[in-house]
């Protein structure tokens, strides 16, 4: 009786798993493209509701009573610190520059072709401020990062260096070091992609376990 070849099979729901993976392990749809300008226009909203109900608590105030000093204006100051915060959020949002519609097209073709599940509109800050990354594949001890705006070699250095970061956490499992790799090359992204190969069982979930240490880095 001839043995049925089940390999694609095998290897779609594995795809399929990795891509539920991802699903769950994300919060509010990052790691997932059209994160950035979500979470911006999240914030936005956020930063006009409290700025509206500011204004309106100390208008009331000055209407009613003809003076600041009333447990309106308190209310208002309480208001401050969320919309202070929510406005720091929102203009850290505004440096994110997420893959145009023809390079996501590309991308996520790669992704397709491979097999290999890719993270979209990372954020990763720092004491020395935020980085952006449009696309990353963590995989089989590699990390691949694409930053096509990055044209600068030191740039390109800095985003490396805050990806590293995610090796030294204290409660990271295991002694592997990631190779690390930042091009703003689409060719050169596709070429790494294409020569790594998929994760045993057991360097899947260093793989797993570092995407969630990334994606907790950042906004």
């Amino acid at each position: 009786m001839t043995k049925i070849d089940n390999s694609t099979f095998k290897a779609i729901k594995k795809d399929k798993k990795d891509k539920e993976y991802i699903s769950k392990v994300s919060t509010f749809d990052k790691g997932h493209y059209g994160h950035s300008r979500k979470y911006k226009n999240t914030k936005m909203m956020m930063v006009l509701v409290l700025f509206l109900f500011i204004l309106a608590d100390v208008m009331i105030s000055l209407i009613l009573f003809q003076t600041r000093k009333t447990w309106f204006i308190v209310f208002g100051c309480i208001m401050a610190i969320p919309f202070a915060r929510n406005l720091i959020d929102f203009i850290m949002a505004l440096k994110a520059e997420p893959l145009e519609g023809e390079e996501y097209e590309t991308v996520s073709g790669i992704e397709e072709e491979t097999g290999k599940c890719f993270l979209y509109d990372i954020s990763i800050t720092d004491t020395d401020g935020v980085v952006y990354i449009p696309c990353m594949m963590v995989c089989n001890n590699n990390i691949v990062a694409f930053v096509p705006k990055v044209k600068e070699a030191s740039g390109r250095e800095k985003i490396k260096k805050y990806i590293g970061n995610a090796n030294t956490l204290e409660s990271f499992s295991g002694t592997m070091n990631f190779r690390i790799v930042v091009t703003e090359n689409i060719k050169t992204f596709e070429k790494e992609v294409r020569k790594i190969k998929l994760p045993d069982k057991e360097n899947k979930k260093y793989d797993n376990e570092m995407r969630d240490r990334i994606l907790s880095m950042g906004f």
